[in-house]
């Protein structure tokens, strides 16, 4: 069953490698395609805006096996939150007008448009306290970082862990995470001017990484994990190996870690974080929204027209929160 979908809806394109702010272009005209069995269609509210978007376009070329073209364009866009419009013959679980959120993955990439078709595993039930514009922004940040703490890192209750990159979308969804998960502290870098921010979603200490240097202020082999939010690729070879807890201290990172040193004390490098779309993972975050111990920072909201003015701040590196690309306004 389907509501009525336009034959064409516009989206953001781009035909070849480059500067995102040069070759990312929004086509009007783009054509519905059939839609296969195991996808939802989404009319598309909100898409978050994340630095592989950039990236994508960027430096696809160098991980992506095949290259975009005018013949068949790539659509950028992982995060979404929408509205069901159709429902693939094999999907179970969703119908027509439900509120959704979550985000594709490589090869089925597309949020920034009006339409969007996800795989039905990869969405889940739009929790009830998040606006779409907050939903929109929520997924890639909080399963990376669920997922970075619980099924990478072990995070056990009482454990003590460190965040570099506080005030980043995957950080600030960390720090609160980690003190719902049972973390009995949690501290985070940042620079002062976000202070009061990363304070505000848990922090119990907040360290100037512009002035201090954190293994240098940090209880030596006090800390049971260390969370690098892709700020710091030497951070494990560096000061990681001062504060993380002889034999049971656990590293993991956002970003590959370029030739490691062996831990002397038996602390764990893990692998780096690859964020995997489920709607299941989904499931297990929205509690913690719906009872609104978990919220979605917002740094900006753009309207669909302006995805290039979403992109420059993001590629700013000066974000307080997520970036969100608006595509239908909120109802009041």
């Amino acid at each position: 069953m389907a509501t009525s979908v336009p034959a064409t809806f516009r989206a953001y394109e781009f035909e070849q490698f480059g500067d995102a702010l040069e070759v990312v272009k929004l086509n009007s005209t783009v054509q519905q395609q059939q839609l296969q069995p195991s996808m939802v269609r989404l009319r598309v509210h909100s898409a978050g805006v994340n630095p592989i978007d950039y990236k994508l376009v960027e430096f696809g070329k160098f991980f992506l096996p095949t290259q975009p073209s005018s013949e068949h364009p790539f659509r950028p866009g992982f995060d979404v939150a929408g509205t069901v419009v159709e429902v693939g013959a094999e999907v179970e679980g969703f119908q027509v007008g439900d509120a959704v959120y979550g985000q594709g993955y490589f090869g089925t990439t597309g949020s920034f448009a009006e339409y969007f078709d996800v795989d039905a595993k990869s969405v889940a039930l739009k929790p009830t306290k998040l606006s779409f514009t907050e939903a929109g922004g929520a997924s890639t940040a909080a399963q990376t970082s669920f997922q970075a703490l619980t099924d990478h890192a072990k995070l056990q209750a009482g454990e003590r862990v460190l965040i570099l990159g506080g005030s980043s979308g995957t950080g600030l969804l960390g720090v609160q995470l980690a003190k719902l998960l049972g973390a009995s502290t949690v501290i985070a870098t940042t620079s002062k001017r976000n202070f009061e921010l990363v304070t505000s979603m848990g922090a119990d200490r907040v360290i100037d990484y512009t002035t201090e240097k954190w293994g240098d202020v940090i209880e030596p082999h006090s800390i049971d994990i260390v969370y690098d939010c892709g700020v710091d690729p030497q951070a494990w070879n560096t000061d990681a190996q001062k504060v993380l807890k002889k034999t049971t201290g656990r590293f993991i990172s956002l970003s590959d870690t370029k030739e490691p040193v062996e831990a002397a004390f038996g602390a764990t490098l893990l692998p780096w974080v690859r964020n995997d779309p489920s709607g299941a993972c989904l499931e297990k975050i929205t509690p913690f929204f719906n009872s609104e111990k978990l919220v979605v920072p917002i740094d900006s909201v753009h309207s669909f027209e302006n995805l290039k003015e979403a992109i420059k701040v993001q590629k700013s590196s000066h974000a307080r929160g997520k970036i969100v690309l608006q595509v239908i306004k909120d109802e009041d």
